[in-house]
């Protein structure tokens, strides 16, 4: 994973402060999709029926240890966030794109309205960095909500590291990430997203529309 001086730029936009630049990765604009919840191990499960969406941003600082993020959801019609005994908000692994994997991560609750927008931080523990850190980083975690409708899974989105392969290209004003899944398409499909930096902020100008 590259660390560039670019995501110093992608986080002032976000509104992200007060962390490490050289040492941040992200995870900028991941797709929550149905179609991502179809697993072939441990167990084979087929994609939940519905038409929920939504997307992730990400930021993990690899040397305060924390993980500031936003999420927008909208989930299946008549469904809300699905609340147990570790909460309804969570990053599982490890698990590459197609597997499932136990909880790793627990985040604040989201509230139980069918869709929504949360942005939140939290500082990973001792035990969560030993866990999970070097699989967050690889891309091998993913972010799903849970509902009253689809217990085991709604939607999710795999957190894959911008540019983790070719690396993100920062250049007049655009912003080129590589290794962004496909909404509505099955396994490890990817394009390449484009955005755009205007007013501040990061503006998905070309690419597979992201909902």
């Amino acid at each position: 994973m590259k660390k560039t001086t670019l995501l110093a730029t992608a986080i002032a936009g976000l509104s992200f402060s007060g962390v490490a630049m050289a040492e941040v990765f992200s995870f900028i604009e991941m797709p929550l999709t149905a179609s991502q919840e179809a697993v072939t191990l441990p167990t084979p499960a087929p994609a939940p029926n519905s038409n929920g969406y939504g997307r992730i941003t990400a930021f993990y600082d690899s040397n305060t240890k924390v993980l500031t993020y936003n999420i927008n959801w909208k989930l299946v019609d008549g469904a809300v966030p699905r609340t147990h005994a570790a909460g309804n908000n969570h990053i599982h692994g490890p698990a590459e794109v197609g597997t499932s994997a136990g909880i790793a991560v627990s985040l604040p609750d989201l509230p139980l309205t069918n869709s929504g927008n949360v942005s939140g931080s939290i500082t990973l523990t001792a035990e969560q960095v030993s866990a999970v850190e070097a699989d967050l980083i690889a891309g091998r975690t993913y972010y799903n909500v849970h509902s009253t409708l689809f217990g085991a899974g709604e939607i999710r989105a795999q957190l894959i590291p911008n540019g983790a392969s070719a690396g993100p290209v920062f250049q007049n004003s655009t912003l080129t990430l590589s290794n962004v899944l496909v909404p509505g398409v099955e396994g490890a499909q990817t394009y390449d997203a484009v955005l755009n930096f205007t007013n501040g902020t990061f503006v998905l100008t070309t690419a597979t529309p992201v909902r």
